[in-house]
C-alpha cells in the first residue's frame, strides 16, 4: 500500500496493523537489518498470553564508521542487555523499539484508535510512536518483555549534528511518555508497580540533581581548579563500572574505552539536548526531512 502523500510513520504503521492477517505483527525500521534467527526468537515469549509486545535487541550496524557509531554501539549494548533486560524481569519494558518489536495483533488493535489520535499539550503526537504504543499496551494490562536473542542491526548517525537531532527527538518523546508511564505504573501488578515507580523516580531525579551539581561544580572550580580533575576522575570510575558488563559479549578494553568516551561526550557535548527538548516538547518535526 502507498499513500498518495506522506502521512507520517504512525499512519503507515496503523495501515499495516489493520491489514496484517497473522496473530503476531513485527515492525522493523527501514535502516535496519535483522539477524536470520531474530523472527523465530522474538515470537517465543508470546506463549504467555499476558505478553502484548516483545522488544528485540538493537545493535549498531555501522559501528566501524567512526567514533560516534563506536560510542553509540556501547551505549546500545548497555541500554538493551542491562536496562531492557532488567525491565523485562517484571514485564514492564518501557520502550519496545521501532527497529525491532513484535506485537500481539489483538492487543495492538485494541489500542489503535487511542494511539492514532494521541495528543500532548494540544499538539498531535507524531514521533515516539514506539514508546507511545508500549505505554498504551501497558495501560491495557499487557506485559512488555525483552528478547536478547532477537537481534537487529541499525544504522546510526556518524556526525554530531545528526546524532543531536536523533536524541532531541528521543528526549521529546521521553518527556511526554514518562509522564504517562508514571500514571500507568499504578495499574501494574504490585511488584511491577513498586519496581517501576522506584526506577522511574530515581532515574528522573538524576537530571535536576545533575544539572544543579554541574552549576555548583563550575562555581567551585573557579575557586579550586583541582575539583575539576576530581570530577573527571569520578566520571572515569563510574563509566568504567557502568560499561563493564559489555565485556561479557565483547571482551576487549576498547569497549570500556568507548564507554568512557561516551560518558564524557554525553556530559560535555549532549547535556543541552534534554533542557532544549523540555522547552520544545510540543514540536512535531522528525528533524530528518
Amino acid at each position: 500500500m502507498k499513500f498518495p502523500q506522506n502521512r507520517g510513520k504512525r499512519a503507515a504503521l496503523a495501515a499495516g496493523f489493520e491489514r496484517a492477517r497473522g496473530e503476531i505483527i513485527v515492525t522493523i525500521d527501514s535502516d535496519s537489518v535483522i539477524d536470520p534467527e531474530a523472527l523465530l526468537a522474538i515470537t517465543g515469549p508470546f506463549r504467555n498470553p499476558k505478553v502484548g509486545a516483545v522488544a528485540g535487541k538493537v545493535a549498531v550496524y555501522n559501528q566501524h564508521r567512526g567514533l560516534i557509531p563506536r560510542m553509540l554501539h556501547i551505549r546500545y549494548l548497555v541500554t538493551f542487555d542491562v536496562l531492557r533486560a532488567v525491565e523485562s524481569t517484571h514485564g514492564t519494558v518501557h520502550c519496545c523499539p521501532g527497529a525491532l518489536t513484535a506485537y500481539r495483533a489483538s492487543a495492538v488493535r485494541g489500542v489503535l484508535d487511542q494511539w492514532m489520535s494521541q495528543t500532548f499539550l494540544g499538539a498531535r503526537c507524531t514521533f515516539g510512536e514506539d514508546r507511545a504504543m508500549t505505554n498504551f499496551l501497558l495501560a491495557a494490562g499487557y506485559n512488555t518483555v525483552y528478547q536478547g536473542s532477537a537481534v537487529v542491526r541499525t544504522v546510526v548517525p556518524d556526525r554530531y549534528a545528526k546524532m543531536s537531532k536523533m536524541f532531541l527527538r528521543w528526549d521529546r518523546s521521553y518527556l511526554r511518555e514518562e509522564l504517562r508511564l508514571m500514571k500507568t505504573a499504578w495499574k501494574r501488578p504490585p511488584i511491577a508497580r513498586l519496581i517501576t515507580l522506584y526506577d522511574r523516580i530515581i532515574t528522573n531525579l538524576q537530571f535536576p540533581i545533575g544539572y544543579v551539581a554541574v552549576v555548583m561544580l563550575i562555581i567551585a572550580v573557579v575557586a579550586r581548579p583541582v575539583l575539576l580533575l576530581r570530577f573527571l576522575l569520578m566520571m572515569l570510575l563510574m563509566s568504567v563500572l557502568s560499561t563493564a558488563y559489555v565485556l561479557k559479549s565483547e571482551p576487549s578494553l576498547r569497549s570500556i574505552m568507548y564507554g568512557v568516551l561516551m560518558a564524557y561526550f554525553s556530559t560535555f557535548a549532549m547535556s543541552w539536548i534534554l533542557p532544549y527538548a523540555f522547552f520544545t516538547v510540543r514540536a512535531r518535526s522528525w528533524l530528518t526531512r
